[in-house]
C-alpha cells in the first residue's frame, strides 16, 4: 500500500513539473532554465557541441540550440507518459507495464487500451487533455522563437555593412564618419532598440543564445560588442566627451550594457548586472583591468585621427574612461563570445572567454575562464 502512495505521490509530482517548466518556459517565461530544460540542453550539448571552441560551420554545434527546443516537447511527453503510468499503477491498474501502456495511449490520443472504473477514466482524459496542451504550446512556442530570432538577425543585417569583415570598431566609426553620419540619430537610434529588443527576447529564451548566424561572419554577440566598443571609444575621444554632449553613444550604452549584461546572467554566465553608468564613469579608473591593451587603444585613436575623426588631446583621461566603461560590458561580451563561439573579431570573441559545459542539474552558473594573456579571471 504505502508504495502504491508514493508511486501516485510521485507520478502526480512529475506532471506538475512538467506542466511547471512549460509554463516557464513558454507562457511566462521568467528567464533562466527550469530544470527539465536544463537538463535536455545539457544532453544536447553533449551529442552535438564534442570539441569546444571548434566554430559552427566545422562541426554540428549549429544544431544544438534547435534540436534541444525539439527534443524539449518529446521530454516533456516522455515525463508525463511515465508520470501517469506510475499514478494508474498506483490505482492498481494491473502491472506496471500495462500502465505505462494506458498512460501513452491516453497522451497520445490513440485509445487502444481504455482502464474500467470512472475514475480511472477521468486521468485518460486528464491526461489527453495535457498532451493536447503541449502540442498547442509547441505551435504557439517555435514561432515565436523564430519571429525573435529573425529580429535579433534583422539588427545585425542593417549593421553589417558598417561594420566590414571581420567587424571591428574602428571600421563602423571610419565608415559612419565617412557617411557623415557619425552622430546622426538614424544610425544609432535603431541600435537602442535594436538592444532593447535583445534583451527582451533573450531574457525570456536563453536557448535563443545559441541559435546560429545566418551569416557565420557576423554573430550577434560580436555585433552587440563591436557597437558597444564603437561608442565607448567615441564617449571617450570626443573633445565633447562629457555624457551631456554625446546623448546618441550614451543611450547606446545604457541600453547595451544592460542588455547584453541581463542576457548573459539569463544565459547561465556568472556576470554581474550592469551599473548606471554615472556610476561606473566616477569609479577609480586604477582599479580596473579590460581585456584590450593600452597600446591597442592607442592605435584605435591613430585609425580615427586619420578617419579625420576630432579627438580630445588628453589621451591619458581618454584611456581611463574608456577602461571603465569597457569594464562594464566586457565579462558579457566576452563571455557570450565563449558560450556561442563566435568567429574571430578584434576585441571581443579574438579573446573570448572558455565557457564551461552547462550543468545537468541545479542552478550553478557555467565556468568560465579568461584567455591565457587576460588580465584576470571572473566568476566562479
Amino acid at each position: 500500500m504505502l508504495l502504491h502512495i508514493l508511486s501516485v505521490a510521485g507520478g502526480a509530482a512529475m506532471v506538475g513539473a512538467v506542466l511547471l517548466s512549460a509554463l516557464q518556459t513558454v507562457v511566462l517565461p521568467k528567464g533562466g532554465l527550469t530544470a527539465i530544460t536544463r537538463f535536455v540542453f545539457a544532453s544536447a550539448d553533449r551529442l552535438f557541441i564534442r570539441r569546444r571552441g571548434l566554430p559552427a560551420r566545422f562541426g554540428w554545434e549549429g544544431l544544438y540550440a534547435p534540436v534541444s527546443l525539439v527534443m524539449l516537447p518529446l521530454a516533456w511527453a516522455i515525463l508525463v507518459t511515465v508520470g501517469f503510468g506510475l499514478v494508474f499503477w498506483g490505482f492498481d491498474y494491473g502491472t506496471l507495464t500495462d500502465s505505462m501502456a494506458v498512460s501513452g495511449s491516453s497522451l497520445f490520443t490513440l485509445g487502444f487500451v481504455k482502464p474500467e472504473g470512472g475514475g480511472l477514466i477521468a486521468l485518460t482524459f486528464l491526461e489527453a487533455l495535457i498532451g493536447l496542451g503541449l502540442v498547442a504550446l509547441l505551435i504557439s512556442f517555435l514561432p515565436t522563437l523564430y519571429s525573435a530570432y529573425s529580429e535579433r538577425e534583422k539588427g545585425v543585417g542593417l549593421l553589417r555593412p558598417l561594420m566590414g569583415v571581420p567587424p571591428s570598431a574602428i571600421e563602423l566609426i571610419r565608415r559612419t564618419k565617412s557617411a557623415r553620419a557619425l552622430t546622426s540619430v538614424s544610425v544609432w537610434g535603431p541600435v537602442s532598440a535594436w538592444f532593447a529588443s535583445l534583451e527582451q527576447s533573450h531574457t525570456a529564451f536563453p536557448s535563443l543564445c545559441s541559435f546560429p548566424a545566418q551569416v557565420e561572419d557576423h554573430s550577434w554577440v560580436v555585433s552587440a560588442g563591436v557597437v558597444l566598443d564603437s561608442a565607448a571609444l567615441l564617449v571617450s575621444c570626443l573633445p565633447e566627451g562629457d555624457i551631456d554632449h554625446v546623448p546618441e553613444f550614451m543611450m547606446v550604452l545604457a541600453h547595451g550594457t544592460s542588455a547584453i549584461s541581463r542576457v548573459a546572467a539569463a544565459a547561465g554566465l556568472p556576470v554581474e548586472q550592469a551599473r548606471p553608468l554615472a556610476d561606473v564613469v566616477a569609479q577609480d579608473a586604477s582599479e580596473v583591468d579590460i581585456a584590450v591593451g593600452r597600446a591597442e587603444f592607442d592605435d584605435a585613436v591613430a585609425a580615427m585621427r586619420e578617419s579625420d575623426v576630432e579627438l580630445r588631446t588628453d589621451l591619458d583621461a581618454a584611456w581611463n574612461m574608456f577602461r571603465l566603461i569597457r569594464d562594464s560590458y566586457e565579462d558579457a561580451v566576452l563571455g557570450l563570445a565563449g558560450l556561442t563561439h563566435a568567429p574571430p573579431a578584434p576585441w571581443t570573441s579574438d579573446r573570448s572567454f572558455t565557457v564551461g559545459r552547462p550543468h545537468f542539474f541545479g542552478s550553478r552558473p557555467l565556468t568560465i575562464v579568461r584567455t591565457p594573456g587576460s588580465p584576470s579571471t571572473p566568476g566562479p
